[in-house]
């Protein structure tokens, strides 16, 4: 049907269009100075090792994934999302242990500690999508030990990464999660064409409905909608560990004994 790609194609051009000209306007923005610091070494080294424990058997499922599936894994979001927040564990170890003055001091923020930032909340939202529409529409008995964690256990390593990092949710965001859907769609359409060989990775991104155009909006509406939990999660963690949460500078009083490092 002709005119179901043609508005499902406007649909996805569309989003592409808004979320380009909102990253340009969002990079423009200039970022409140604030500082961070873990409570302890202790907390500090824990948080390290968690990160590390996670990474590793990310990488590991990756490479199950890639003996079990081959080429065809990349046809999955739930393998795109899984890959991002591979990357996301990487950037935040190596941001962590650049910042490593933070077990003992104030560091002041910077540009990446924001992109790092904007990263997670893309991440940690796709993560609680990815829960959202497996258990509720593509859950199959018989599914491998990894699945499980693909789908939910790594939700519940983010909201301890959550608990234990110094990261907000930011509400300016929220589109970055509808720019990454667009991207998957728009490398399904080409794949569907080419080496998937007429095959749909979901039954929802199928074009062979007149409802097409409203599953993708619904997919683009539940990205937004489960934004608005990771929201929800932000805000209990603004009020309930207050201690996590980085420091406006201009609240710090200098000290002697407590200098704020600019890394």
């Amino acid at each position: 049907m002709l005119w179901v790609q043609l508005v499902t194609g406007a649909l996805i051009s569309a989003v592409l269009i808004f979320c380009i000209a909102g990253t340009r306007k969002l990079t423009k923005l200039e970022h409140p100075a604030t500082v961070f610091s873990y409570g302890s070494s202790f907390a500090f080294y824990f948080h390290a090792f968690f990160r590390v424990a996670i990474l590793a058997l990310c990488i590991a499922i990756l490479v199950i994934e890639v003996f079990a599936l081959g080429t065809k894994m990349f046809s999955y979001y739930t393998i795109w999302n899984f890959i991002l927040q591979t990357i996301y564990y990487v950037w935040a170890l190596k941001y962590q242990f650049s910042t490593a003055q933070s077990r003992n001091e104030p560091v002041a923020t910077t540009k990446e500690t924001h992109y790092l930032n904007t990263l997670f909340d893309v991440c940690f939202s796709n993560s609680i999508l990815v829960v959202g529409v497996f258990w509720g529409f593509l859950y199959h008995p018989g599914m491998h030990w990894y699945g499980y964690f693909e789908h939910g256990g790594n939700t519940l390593a983010f909201i301890i990464e959550f608990v234990s990092n110094h990261f907000l949710i930011s509400r300016r965001s929220w589109f970055f999660t509808i720019f990454f859907a667009a991207i998957y769609s728009i490398f399904i359409w080409i794949s569907y064409a080419t080496w998937l060989h007429g095959v749909w990775p979901y039954f929802f991104l199928s074009m062979d409905t007149p409802y097409a155009p409203l599953w993708y909006i619904g997919i683009f509406g539940g990205h937004v909608l489960m934004y608005g939990v990771a929201l929800g999660f932000s805000r209990v963690k603004e009020h309930c560990l207050p201690a996590m949460i980085p420091v406006a500078v201009s609240h710090i009083k200098p000290q002697v004994n407590n200098p704020i490092s600019y890394v």
